[in-house]
């Protein structure tokens, strides 16, 4: 198994606010060892750790990430809408993210997200440059995306880095395409997943992970079917009886 049972959704979005620096401190103080994040980009070609294509819903500020530049949105406020106790934390670029969790010993799933207002290979090429400079242990870094092109890219440039191919549903295809991806694993959402395609998942090889598991009777079902790990909002609501 590349990852670990219990996986915090945005550094666990219920109990500390989303893709934030303290979120991940959060993750650690409760034990996890991995947490995933997302991978977004600003006009200026700068990557952050955040997952909308807006700026409205987690910040005093309003408009697309794709008008903006670093300077004007390092200093927004990204805790405040969650709790006063967090009203320190800050839009974090992407690179401040990774020393941080880089630091914090944990390992990494980094979702990399697209949206129309940037190219694919703008993003791609941006989260290779910050990986490169800022992530040394491959062993502890899985990278997916709904988007097969990214992986794709990724690919041909990193084939050594783990890879999964999120989906909501998983396709009829999916074997084909993991295999010529040469994906790690299939992330999936755990709502649509059956038995027999966990079983199918697990039987050719690959990691299975269920995103956004925060219920415990499903989570029991997921872990009896097979499935390697849970990305969870609130480990505490998933955790084994």
């Amino acid at each position: 198994m590349i990852a670990s049972p219990i996986i915090g959704h945005r550094g666990c979005a219920r109990r500390a606010p989303e893709n934030t620096l303290g979120a991940m401190t959060f993750s650690r103080d409760q034990g996890l060892e991995w947490v995933e994040i997302d991978a977004n980009l600003l006009g200026d070609g700068t990557a952050v750790m955040f997952h909308d294509s807006t700026l409205d819903r987690l910040t005093p500020s309003q408009g697309k990430l794709a008008d903006r530049d670093w300077a004007s949105v390092k200093d927004l406020d990204v805790g405040s809408h969650f709790s006063p106790a967090y009203q320190s934390e800050r839009l974090p670029s992407l690179e401040a993210a990774l020393i941080h969790i880089r630091d914090l010993g944990l390992g990494l799933n980094l979702e990399i997200k697209h949206y129309p207002d940037f190219s694919i290979d703008a993003i791609t090429e941006r989260c290779i440059e910050v990986l490169d400079a800022h992530w040394h242990d491959e062993k502890r870094l899985l990278i997916t995306s709904f988007n097969g092109e990214i992986l794709s890219r990724l690919h041909r440039a990193r084939p050594q880095w783990l890879r999964g191919h999120l989906w909501v549903k998983l396709p009829d295809n999916w074997l084909e395409v993991a295999r010529i991806l040469e994906l790690s694993s299939i992330n999936l959402d755990h709502h649509h997943l059956t038995e027999t395609q966990a079983q199918a998942i697990k039987a050719a090889g690959y990691d299975l992970y269920c995103y956004t598991v925060n219920d415990a009777e499903a989570a029991e079902r997921l872990r009896r079917w097979g499935v390697d790990g849970l990305i969870t909002d609130d480990p505490a609501l998933i955790q084994p009886a």
